[in-house]
């Protein structure tokens, strides 16, 4: 499982950095996004899907955490 970064950017917009890969990418969607369960899938704007296990609440960013990439 990859590591992977999460903030937010000047725009306000959720991004995801891959260290591995060198990638970072706006998240265009997170499966959950509740304030008492959040993560899941996690929908980037090159097209890949990675899988957070969800949270038991919405975290403070910038965030570390570990991810796997969802192969369709």
């Amino acid at each position: 499982m990859p590591e992977i970064m999460l903030r937010r950017n000047e725009k306000g917009e959720l991004l995801c950095y891959v260290p591995k890969k060198d990638l970072e990418a706006v998240v265009r969607e997170v499966e959950f996004d509740q304030e008492e369960r959040w993560g899941g899938r996690l929908y980037l704007a090159n097209g890949e899907i990675l899988h957070l296990n969800p949270l038991p609440a919405r975290p403070r960013l910038p965030l570390t955490a570990r991810a796997h990439k969802v192969t369709t």
